[in-house]
């Protein structure tokens, strides 16, 4: 009878065990991250990888040169990974078509991603046509950059509050050494648009028609193009080292982000003390550019719940202040900046601030095309070869064959 209930119980024992699923093998995702991030990543993904033992995070370095082909190649193939990094001036040409996953029902059910977390700026850059293509994971904005020493020497014991005082401080600069009295570029958008939208001008109007004929853009390019007519900006820069200009006082003003923070400590130690940041000067408003980049899910992922959890984990506020340690960017939720490595910096608090009033150009597919087009005006109006309004025409000109394409 033992021996009949023991071979009874070892069946039952195999029966139940034949019958039990293996242990699941984790979920593998692909994340794509682009340039220096994709160095740096690493140690985010092993942290998320133990708070989630059922995922696992392969991660695929692409160098930017490469990116916006790679895409493309992966959506024609159907070989996307599951979440990217995406660039947020990528957002509306890749967002238009369908590329990625709309993400508001993940949104809506998430107790960590939540709109009212994110910069205004940023999060703008994440929505395309009125659907949420995807999360901000970091940010960069541009202040101005300024040498405190050489200001109070022409009078000047605060940086300039408005476009007339930096007008005038740079050009006391410029008068008094031998270079000139700011930095800055006759061809980059981003140093450009700030003035625009300081000044109340766009781009495009409402209908998505050109809206660079408009008073207020054509004052700002007339006000930005007579800073390189009169010398007080360099014409022509090409190839100058930015730091030593800086530092022998012959580049005092310039408008950049935070990474030039810890460059300038280490390229130009000897100006410590003598150089601090502002927020752009006002003229209607102190509005700034905001950049970054976002993560998204890619429409053809198999493993979307997955790919949310990383984004989730991502968006936490001390995972965010954890990555800006790591790699130096900024943190795209607001509530990281609470922390004392950011508020009780004065120059981070400054970024801070500019955050507040900064946004992102015009999300639409077309928009490196435009881009294009707004450096080679602007370029032609800073060398006098067309007057602003004459520039702005032919803006005006290029920007609808551009949207007719």
């Amino acid at each position: 009878m033992r021996k009949a209930v023991s071979l009874t119980l070892c069946c039952v024992l195999l029966l139940v065990a034949a019958a039990s699923p293996a242990a699941a093998a984790p979920t593998e995702i692909t994340v794509w991250a682009m340039g220096a991030e994709a160095q740096k990543i690493g140690e985010m993904t092993a942290k998320f990888e133990q708070l989630n033992p059922d995922i696992r995070v392969k991660v695929q370095a692409i160098p930017w040169s490469a990116a916006h082909d790679k895409i493309i190649t992966a959506v024609a193939g159907g070989t996307g990974p599951d979440v990217a990094q995406m660039g947020t001036t990528w957002m509306a040409e890749f967002g238009s078509i369908g590329v990625f996953e709309e993400l508001s029902d993940f949104i809506s059910r998430s107790e960590t991603v939540r709109v009212e977390d994110f910069f205004e700026g940023s999060y703008g850059t994440c929505v395309v046509g009125g659907r949420v293509y995807g999360v901000p994971w970091y940010v960069d904005t541009r202040v101005l950059f300024y040498r405190t020493d050489l200001l109070a020497e022409q009078g000047f014991e605060t940086p300039p509050q408005t476009w007339d005082e930096l007008r005038s401080a740079a050009a006391a600069l410029a008068k008094h050494g031998e270079g000139y009295g700011m930095a800055l570029s006759t061809n980059n958008y981003q140093e450009f648009m700030p003035f625009v939208w300081q000044n109340g001008g766009r781009i495009l109007d409402e209908e998505g028609s050109p809206a660079v004929t408009e008073p207020e853009f054509v004052e700002a390019l007339e006000f930005y193009a007579k800073l390189f007519h009169d010398g007080i900006a360099p014409i022509d820069s090409g190839g100058t080292d930015l730091f030593q200009e800086f530092a022998r006082g012959t580049m005092p003003m310039y408008f950049s982000g935070a990474w030039m923070i810890t460059l300038t400590h280490e390229q130009v130690p000897e100006i410590d003390g003598k150089w601090s940041v502002a927020v752009c000067p006002l003229r209607k408003s102190r509005t700034s550019f905001v950049g970054g980049c976002n993560f998204v899910i890619f429409r053809d992922s198999k493993k979307k719940e997955a790919a949310w959890r990383f984004i989730e984990f991502m968006s936490n506020h001390e995972t965010q202040l954890e990555w800006f340690k790591i790699s130096g960017c900024l943190p795209a939720v607001k509530r990281s900046w609470d922390a004392d490595d950011l508020a009780g910096n004065a120059m981070m608090a400054v970024f801070r601030d500019q955050l507040d009033d900064a946004r992102a150009p015009e999300n639409v597919p077309q928009w490196a095309q435009i881009e294009a087009a707004i450096q080679r005006r602007v370029q032609e109006a800073c060398y006098g070869t067309k007057t602003a309004m004459e520039a702005a025409l032919a803006l005006e000109a290029d920007i609808r064959a551009i949207m007719r394409r």
